[in-house]
């Protein structure tokens, strides 16, 4: 018994030692089949036999399944210009390996190959959840920034965006789309207002009848007073028409409140411009007048807003205007020739000597670049006319969707903008923020 026990250690060591060369001998084995199999496919395919490359590349990856080898496979794919089979295979890279920026790298490249853009903004949107990155990684992010669609819908006219809603004209008659161009009010309206926060809209039916709906269409607000028009429904107060042309205030139940004037603009910020006879002055809230300077004319925007951003357009003679406060006061020392009223606290588009620039609340030329027309920026982008096409520049007025349209319209924040081609109205929308409808 104590000789089995003394030979217990000697037969433990050699077993020990077996398996260890079992374990290199198996290794061995299989990067040398791994290698074999690798020269094969690489040889299959510098010769152009892609079943046989392809077939060795997968016996390979059964061996040892590797990102550099599924890598090679796509590249191999990509030069054979087999683009059905290249997506496929970045697919599957990418599915296997979850985490591996090469694998995020492939699928991106055969995805712009394709042009579908709403599966890359997937996969970056996926990459930023993961925290990978590369250097391509951010090269397509940058590259696609501003790549858009264009909706198949075209229209007579339309307006601004406003609350995620914008009027359409179609057939004479006016309606509502969403943002992502979705008839939401069908075009069955003379004349039609923009929703605000308190989603009403105005409208003016074929019947002359002017009310208020809601963003289903249901009516909301309702008078039997007669009304020409309203304007926009702000803080509980609206800038209402009578039926013999003069405006005034009401509030929600179309009460009076004040005025009775040539013009009223809409209340914004507690400040309106309002018209008697030829001249416009400067009122809050209320009524009360903000300045003793009566003004020629004054810019309004498409929601019939003056004021904004703290500023104002007007003008004291024909043909020049001034930024001004509310009180009145000048800012800036420069007179323009037409300006467009600001959109937000961006730079607001002015015309100086002939040309289009922009121009910041301080009144200073943001830059040198001039243009043949423009409009104000709006989220992050400002509609320019270059050579007789409209495009959009971004903030620091670098071209960021090349001129391509007749007209254009502003971005409202959901990357959705009318445009011109043609004799229509298309919308168009950014892929970056335009993935699900």
């Amino acid at each position: 018994m104590k000789k089995y026990r003394a030979l217990m250690p000697v037969v433990l060591i050699v077993l020990m030692v077996v398996s260890w060369y079992m374990l290199i001998h198996d290794a061995i084995t299989v990067e040398s089949s791994y290698k074999n199999y690798l020269r094969e496919a690489r040889k299959y395919a510098e010769d152009g036999i892609t079943k046989y490359a392809i077939e060795n590349y997968n016996l390979a990856l059964d061996v040892k399944p590797t990102p550099d080898i599924y890598a090679e496979v796509a590249e191999y794919y990509k030069a054979q210009g087999k683009d059905a089979e290249y997506l496929s295979w970045c697919e599957n890279f990418f599915e296997i390996f979850p985490t591996n920026a090469k694998a995020y790298d492939c699928v991106l490249d055969a995805y712009l190959t394709d042009k579908d853009y709403k599966s890359c903004y997937d996969v970056l949107e996926t990459a930023s959840k993961r925290h990978v990155s590369s250097d391509y990684i951010k090269q397509v992010s940058a590259d696609i920034l501003y790549v858009y669609k264009l909706d198949f819908n075209t229209y007579e006219d339309v307006r601004v965006y406003s609350n995620n809603y914008s009027p359409v004209k179609s057939n004479g008659m006016w309606g509502f789309v969403d943002r992502y161009g979705n008839q939401r009010i069908g075009c069955k309206y003379k004349e039609v207002g923009a929703y605000t926060q308190s989603n009403f809209a105005s409208v003016l039916n074929s019947e002359d009848e002017a009310y208020f709906i809601d963003k289903s269409g249901s009516k909301v607000l309702v008078t039997k007073d007669k009304f020409k028009c309203f304007g926009l429904l702000v803080d509980g107060k609206i800038a209402a028409q009578n039926s013999d042309g003069k405006y005034k205030y009401v509030d929600q139940e179309f009460n009076t409140l004040f005025g009775d004037y040539d013009f009223a603009s809409t209340i914004n910020e507690d400040v309106a411009v309002v018209k008697n006879g030829d001249d416009f002055e400067i009122i809050d809230g209320s009524g009360k007048s903000l300045t003793n300077t009566k003004y020629f004319d004054v810019k309004l925007d498409e929601k019939q807003i003056a004021y904004r951003n703290g500023r104002l357009f007007l003008s004291t003679s024909a043909g020049t205007y001034i930024m001004v406060d509310k009180s009145g006061k000048q800012i800036g020392d420069l007179t323009f020739e037409d300006a467009r009223v600001f959109l937000g606290d961006a730079p607001a588009a002015v015309k100086l000597n002939g040309k289009w620039c922009f121009v910041n609340a301080n009144g200073k030329l943001i830059s040198d670049k001039t243009y043949d027309d423009a409009r104000s920026f709006s989220n992050g982008l400002a509609a320019v006319c270059i050579d007789g096409k409209w495009g959009f520049v971004d903030e620091n007025e670098n071209i960021a969707i090349e001129p391509a349209f007749f007209d254009a319209k502003d971005f409202n924040n959901l990357g959705s903008c009318f445009v011109k081609t043609g004799d229509k109205w298309q919308l168009l929308k950014l892929y970056r923020l335009n993935r699900e409808e």
